[in-house]
């Protein structure tokens, strides 16, 4: 086996230190598995978060992570998002401080809440 020169084990070591940089960098950045700021995701039946909580005149965005349709549907009948198919959004802007249930109407044990301050 040949031995590497200093040069070389320098050389590997600023690559290796470069690779480490640039992974960790990559993983800071927003994970597309996690909803973001005003975003709700439709994924395993359920709502994520159950419960997202914004300021006034802030529009929610829901988007159907699942392999079925889903709804997005207020319990007052304010909103009614219709079919959401996979990978589609829908999404609402809220004006009014207030609490705004709501649930899917293909799977009505998928429950959510919009708490608007």
């Amino acid at each position: 086996m040949k031995k590497l020169s200093i040069g070389q084990n320098r050389f590997l070591i600023i690559v290796c230190f470069l690779i480490v940089i640039v992974s960790t960098s990559n993983s800071c950045t927003k994970n597309s598995d996690m909803p973001g700021a005003n975003e709700v995701f439709i994924e395993g039946n359920a709502f994520s978060p159950g419960t997202i909580t914004v300021t006034a005149n802030t529009t929610v965005t829901w988007t159907n992570k699942d392999g079925v349709v889903h709804t997005v549907t207020s319990n007052t009948g304010i909103f009614d998002s219709g079919t959401i198919n996979t990978n589609g959004t829908y999404s609402h802007m809220f004006a009014t401080a207030g609490s705004y249930p709501y649930f899917c109407s293909v799977h009505t044990s998928m429950k959510g809440t919009v708490a608007v301050q």
